[in-house]
């Protein structure tokens, strides 16, 4: 049909169609004929020799011979004539969004099918969108990868929120335990000393757990600032060497501390962040080595790459430990993880700790880095750029304080994972003893908890009320203690959930 023969609504459909569209063309639905009113260079190339007088055939050799195979069927039934036809009497236009071969592999291609009349005729254009759906496709993509972000870290506090459920648990029920044990003994000096230091203890380590969780919240609210003044690196390394020496003594193992090429110690840094960064990364050392093994803090100075009148110190924290799984090194930063694979007898924690580490070091403008291996061990290393300290200055540098956070320093003891849940403070109603019956007195039990405070404070609650005890630190370890006793030797047992081995 000539462009004479168009109404005046036609003509103005038809311009827009020449001007945002590579191909235009009126269908005739009733006759299955088409007339071209515009087929770009590109498209001529790709078609011209496809074309034949009835436009189904048109689209079906168009289809065998230049469309992408997974979208042939789709295709073939949106051009079909019935289907245009059912279209076009109920609607204005419609679109088909297909992929074509062309010279550059497959590309998206958009046919657009406008109503011309009463629904005999239609304008149909064709336009490449390969740009716009690789937009679409990149929008598409970093929506879907923040989704995934967004469940993960929902997932992840999640198990978090159960994890510190335990963790939390632990400490309080000890702290219930001990001093129902302490109020018991009162006229025994020796027990009740050693329930009170178990006690001091239990409430260090709840009070690490909830810095940590406010830490984490403080660094991820922009919260934390740095306050820099005149600090020695020496004295915070020392610091952090008596802070950790019970935890090192406890499991037996070697604390080295070197910094034999650092000529200026003497820095303006925020030595009580500095203090928290080494404490976060060496108290995971010295968790996951076992014990007798090595734990390290090098410092070294090196000159600044990026500013005058800086240096640049490297901190690496290395330990001869059990090492992280390749799987879980890509996530050793991420808040609220912790590997499941690793034992966690005498080691639970906010996973929050390597968390913390990172944020400080991001706040500091450092980089920092870590590489390991399973049975061999971990290094952590901290790049953080200092401003050295004059030697001439007036004043004299001051010594870092060095707890990590609080007021003083704490030295966290680290427990397990999980805890027994333990007895509830039977006295309460009046009741001296569950084992007033009597039918208690000797009858063995065997008590299966990992947790070492929570183990004692259980048998010294059975012994109390006439039971004879036996403990397992596993369930494997009390298999075998079954195993190797007659039957009805224990009367019960008593077992915690969430063990390590079994």
């Amino acid at each position: 049909m000539p462009e004479s023969g168009l109404t005046s609504l036609q003509k103005v459909v038809l311009e827009a169609l020449l001007r945002e569209y590579e191909v235009a063309l009126m269908l005739d639905l009733s006759r299955d004929t088409y007339d071209i009113f515009k087929l770009s260079g590109r498209f001529s190339r790709y078609i011209s020799g496809l074309l034949k007088e009835r436009f189904s055939a048109t689209m079906l050799e168009i289809a065998e011979s230049r469309l992408y195979s997974y979208d042939y069927n789709l295709f073939i039934g949106a051009v079909s004539l019935e289907n245009l036809r059912m279209k076009m009497e109920s609607e204005e236009s419609c679109n088909v969004v297909f992929r074509a071969i062309t010279g550059r592999g497959p590309e998206y291609f958009r046919m657009r099918v406008i109503r011309a009349d009463s629904g005999h005729k239609a304008f149909v254009g064709v336009s490449c969108i390969q740009e716009e759906m690789s937009r679409e496709m990149q929008q598409r993509k970093l929506f879907e990868e923040a989704l995934d972000r967004a469940r993960s870290a929902d997932s992840a506090k999640s198990t978090f929120l159960t994890s510190m459920s335990h963790d939390i648990r632990t400490p309080i029920n000890a702290i219930i335990g001990l001093t129902g044990i302490a109020s018991n003994h009162l006229d025994d000096p020796e027990k009740v000393a050693d329930a009170l230091e178990k006690i001091k203890t239990s409430g260090r380590h709840l009070l690490g757990l909830i810095n940590n969780v406010l830490d984490m919240s403080r660094i991820e609210s922009g919260r934390v600032t740095i306050k820099e003044k005149k600090s020695s690196l020496r004295e915070i390394a020392e610091n952090v060497r008596e802070i950790l020496q019970p935890q090192v003594q406890a499991k037996d193992q070697t604390f080295l501390i070197q910094m034999d090429t650092v000529t200026s110690p003497d820095v303006y840094c925020d030595d009580t962040k500095i203090t928290q960064l080494l404490l976060n990364l060496l108290e995971n050392a010295v968790k996951y080595t076992d014990p007798g093994g090595t734990v390290s803090l090098e410092i070294i100075q090196k000159r600044s790459g990026k500013a005058r009148r800086y240096n640049s110190y490297e901190f690496v924290i290395s330990d001869n430990g059990i090492g992280i799984s390749p799987e879980f090194l890509p996530n050793v930063f991420e808040p609220f993880e912790r590997e499941s694979s690793r034992p966690q007898n005498n080691s639970c924690g906010s996973g929050l700790g390597m968390s913390i580490a990172k944020g400080i070091v991001d706040i500091m403008g450092g980089n920092i880095s870590v590489e390991s291996e399973l049975n061999v061990g971990t290094k952590f290393t901290v790049i953080l750029e200092f401003r050295p300290v004059v030697r001439d200055d007036s004043e004299r540098t001051r010594t870092a304080e060095s707890a990590p956070s609080g007021e003083e320093p704490v030295p966290f003891s680290e427990s397990t994972d999980d805890d027994m849940a333990i007895f509830r403070e039977r006295r309460e109603a009046g009741v001296s003893r569950v084992g007033d019956a009597g039918w208690i007195e000797g009858r063995r039990l065997l008590l299966v908890e990992d947790n070492p405070l929570g183990r004692e404070i259980a048998e010294e609650i059975l012994m109390e009320d006439g039971f004879k005890v036996e403990s397992a630190e596993n369930g494997k370890e009390a298999l075998s203690m079954i195993e190797r006793t007659d039957p009805w030797y224990y009367s019960a047992v008593l077992m915690d959930i969430q063990m390590p081995v079994m």
